[in-house]
């Protein structure tokens, strides 16, 4: 079986932030992150029921937006 070989540039590309993290950035609470993070124009990833985005979409919705 072959591995993924991923540069570090492409693991930055790579990395999710979860709702703790989105709260932080956002200076808002848990609960509305988890409410911002179930719109429709979000780029969510669900694992399960973890909530997850790829830090590089977000940085790109957050900046088209106003909220």
């Amino acid at each position: 079986m072959s591995e993924l070989a991923l540069t570090p540039q492409d693991k930055n590309l790579m990395q999710f932030i979860g709702t703790k993290e989105i709260a932080a950035l956002m200076g808002c609470s848990i609960p509305v992150a988890r409410q911002i993070m179930r719109r429709k124009d979000f780029p969510l990833v669900k694992c399960g029921k973890n909530l997850r985005v790829m830090k590089s979409k977000f940085i790109e919705w957050a900046s088209e937006r106003r909220l």
